[in-house]
């Protein structure tokens, strides 16, 4: 494990599956990308952040609207659902 990636990671506060995908890409990487990660990972600890910030917008977007859906449904058919 590099020490110096593993610094970065508390730093940035990278969770546990990103460490580890990460650091599964790290060392496929060249020497010259390593050093370059290693030297602008403020940048991709940055864009790692919007990324998940995103995804988590998505779900609670979807999720929010699945709850609608099933509330609306709910009140619209519930009554006939009871009574099969």
């Amino acid at each position: 494990m590099n020490t110096r990636l593993e610094k970065l990671f508390e730093i940035y506060n990278i969770s546990e599956k990103d460490k580890y995908e990460i650091n599964q890409i790290f060392w496929l990487l060249p020497m010259r990308k390593q050093q370059n990660l290693l030297n602008n990972f403020n940048t991709f600890a940055s864009r790692l952040e919007q990324i998940n910030n995103e995804i988590n917008l998505e779900r609670r977007i979807l999720i929010g609207d699945l709850f609608q859906d099933i509330e609306s449904f709910y009140t619209n058919y519930g009554d006939r659902i009871w009574n099969l």
